[in-house]
């Protein structure tokens, strides 16, 4: 084995920590954007969210997968340039009912990420939540043109146009989330909006 100097041996050191806290830091990552799913709401609580209440407050699909405001803090530096760690701390943001902080956060995902479906979507419904629908609608179509496969921002998009007052719009989007998967807890869900459409 070669004899190392004491800075060859500072800096193997140094290598090994950092190796130890990227495993640490993948592995942590992992589990916080896969967290369990949250039970579907039930379509009176859907039919009763407003734009002005919290996410505790709306169905479980709007949640997402927000994140437990509890875990421990990664660096700024860190955060600031990885556009999944911003999202996750957008998502805490987004629990703790701090939209216009969450807002920023999911407007600089997507400088990071450009046509990031789910940033879209997050970034859409707290701005709903904010009070601003028109913005909202904007954000959720444009997410729509960039993803069209993606189920859930078709559902956010219905949902903010049965909002609006948009019934033939709420009803369109809503379908093509059904459409996307009628079995999943989104496709579920737009089936109960679209039977409650009118009441929302």
């Amino acid at each position: 084995m070669p004899k190392l100097s004491p800075l060859q041996w500072l800096v193997l050191i140094g290598l090994l920590l950092f190796y130890g806290f990227a495993v640490f830091a993948v592995t942590r990552d992992y589990y916080l954007r896969h967290p369990a799913a949250p039970a579907a709401a039930s379509a009176s609580e859907t039919a009763s969210a407003s734009p002005h209440q919290g996410p505790a407050a709306s169905p479980a699909w709007v949640q997402g997968s927000a994140l437990d405001a509890g875990t421990s803090r990664i660096p700024d530096a860190m955060v600031e340039a990885n556009p999944l760690l911003l999202g996750q701390r957008a998502d805490q943001l987004f629990e703790q009912r701090r939209f216009a902080e969450a807002i920023a956060l999911y407007r600089r995902v997507l400088e990071l990420s450009p046509g990031d479906a789910d940033a879209l979507n997050d970034l859409g419904l707290a701005l709903l939540y904010s009070g601003d629908s028109t913005a909202a609608l904007r954000t959720l179509e444009e997410g729509a043109r960039v993803a069209p496969s993606h189920q859930r921002l078709w559902l956010s998009l219905g949902f903010t146009k049965a909002r609006a007052g948009d019934t033939a719009g709420a009803e369109a989007a809503l379908l093509k989330a059904k459409e996307l998967g009628p079995t999943t807890e989104v496709g579920q869900e737009a089936s109960r909006l679209l039977a409650g459409l009118g009441k929302l």
